[in-house]
């Protein structure tokens, strides 16, 4: 437990080291240094083999590397237990340079599938969302911090509480995936891909996605509302914000049910023109 809490703390600093020949493998040896000592305590020239593999090239999503990290701790388990084996053996057992190369596959197949999966739902999707929700509580409490002349020091509960709030949304649900990724990926086996098959990424993805569209939508109308309150309305500008907005969502739904733009396109031009000949 100490030596995998030691890699979880160590993980924070993958890209300390980043470099642009082999990119984050020094970050990575770092972060497996403590498993690797411990493994490789009684095998020095196992540890140096060890040493060897892991200054690589590594690249992966920082959150999600921990998936990667412990099935990589794992295997080594299994390469220090495996015989050396000089010569082909007519045995079945595998070799430690069968292991060895089992490591190389592992090590790769975990570190695409988690850049690809973390890149999309923390990169793209969470931090975002995370932005979008300080603006959320900062509108929906009426800060308005479109505009210059609110005082200095005005709404510091609701500022604190946004920012706050966005940090949470972020670092609890990416601190949750650290711990999970290297518990799981430790105990687990190339049939669950070490752990990143048990959880349904791609509904939490689009789960945050929609979250995210809804919140934006809110955040536009009270953005308006609190730039224009109390000004006079103008319909032209009003009618071409909804008239945008209106091919916006259809543009959305139409990519829900697959259906080319290139047909929002050409009724978008149908429209326009007709309402052209008909002004």
């Amino acid at each position: 437990m100490k030596i995998l809490l030691s890699v979880f703390l160590r993980s924070y600093l993958l890209q300390g080291f980043w470099n642009y020949a082999q990119m984050q493998n020094i970050g990575a040896l770092f972060a497996l240094t403590p498993a690797l000592k411990y493994i490789y305590k009684k095998d020095a020239e196992g540890l140096r083999h060890a040493v060897a593999r892991n200054v690589e090239a590594f690249n992966t999503n920082p959150v999600l590397s921990t998936y990667s990290l412990g099935a990589l701790i794992g295997q080594e388990r299994k390469i220090s237990a495996t015989p050396i084996v000089s010569a082909p053996s007519l045995s079945a057992a595998p070799s430690r340079q069968d292991e060895e190369r089992e490591y190389r596959i592992i090590r790769a197949g975990t570190a695409n599938t988690a850049a690809s999966l973390g890149d999309r739902l923390f990169w793209a999707t969470l931090k975002p969302l995370s932005l979008v929700l300080c603006l959320t509580i900062l509108f929906g409490a009426q800060v308005q911090i479109l505009h210059e002349d609110m005082p200095s020091g005005g709404a510091v509960f609701e500022a604190a509480l946004a920012v706050i709030a966005s940090l949470l949304l972020y670092n609890v649900p990416a601190t949750a995936a650290r711990i999970k990724g290297l518990a799981d990926s430790f105990r687990g086996t190339e049939d669950d891909f070490y752990g990143l098959i048990k959880i349904n990424w791609n509904k939490i993805i689009y789960f945050l996605k929609t979250l995210g569209q809804v919140f934006t939508v809110f955040v536009i109308f009270c953005g308006l509302y609190l730039r224009f309150s109390g000004e006079s309305v103008n319909v032209d500008l009003a009618a071409r914000f909804a008239l945008c907005a209106a091919f916006v969502v259809l543009s959305v739904f139409m990519k829900k049910l697959n259906i080319p733009n290139m047909f929002l396109y050409l009724g978008a031009t149908a429209f326009f023109t007709a309402a052209s000949l008909l002004a």
